[in-house]
């Protein structure tokens, strides 16, 4: 029949897209594992009471939301240094203002990282610092943020660490220096949200916001005496 073929190409693509669907929905997106855990599904629960808005978002996921901006962290954390960025229309480019000042001895370990990560030393733009101090947890995070517009391009570099009450950092999150598109940047940046005991049992976790690009995403990072563990990782939206 003239029109088999036709109906077998519309079949097998609809079974695509199906298929794409099917296996968004059952964790096999690399930022939003399966939650099927206790733990979890706990933290999960945590992480929507405090930080999501409308669900769900965007485009997906079903159980996913939008990522609420909380205006600072919560009580027992001291904002020492942060900085926000604006989007310059008429510049094409981001323009930041940083408000404090991070502790020399901080600000050099960030330094020594970002340049171990490709920035070169005479690097023409203005690296931005954030730093909370956790009195619970005895140490802080510590955020090294480096973008300069080039052209149509972006130039960035960014760390995010913990930097203990002896001066020892522990890199959690690395953007090696790099050039890409400014509208469309093809690259992961990563954005502190909070420092909370998200599972009740007393220990500080720190919570982060994931970037890459029109896709965002919540992740729980666990630190006990000096060691970390990414323990959750979902939520958010995608455009």
């Amino acid at each position: 029949m003239p029109g088999t073929p036709r109906l077998l190409i519309a079949s097998l693509l609809l079974a695509l897209i199906a298929g794409t669907q099917v296996a968004a929905q059952s964790g096999q997106d690399p930022h939003r594992p399966a939650c099927t855990t206790a733990r979890c599904r706990k933290i999960e629960s945590f992480l929507k009471k405090n930080y999501c808005g409308e669900s769900p978002f965007g485009n997906g996921p079903d159980d996913g939301c939008e990522i609420k901006a909380i205006r600072k962290p919560q009580i027992g954390v001291d904002v020492i240094a942060d900085y926000s960025c604006k989007w310059n229309e008429k510049k094409e480019a981001a323009e930041c203002q940083q408000s404090g000042q991070a502790p020399t001895a901080v600000r050099a370990l960030l330094l020594e990282q970002l340049h171990r990560s490709g920035l070169p030393v005479n690097a023409n733009g203005q690296p931005y610092f954030t730093v909370w101090k956790s009195a619970h947890a005895g140490w802080s995070l510590a955020v090294a943020y480096y973008s300069r517009a080039v052209g149509s391009d972006v130039e960035l570099c960014e760390v995010v660490a913990i930097v203990d009450k002896n001066s020892h950092l522990i890199v959690l999150r690395k953007v090696p220096f790099q050039k890409t598109d400014v509208d469309v940047p093809d690259v992961t940046q990563w954005a502190p949200l909070d420092i909370a005991n998200v599972e009740g049992d007393g220990s500080e976790d720190v919570i982060l916001e994931g970037d890459a690009y029109e896709n965002h995403w919540l992740q729980v990072v666990s630190i006990h005496d000096g060691a970390v563990q990414t323990i959750f990782s979902g939520l958010g939206y995608y455009l």
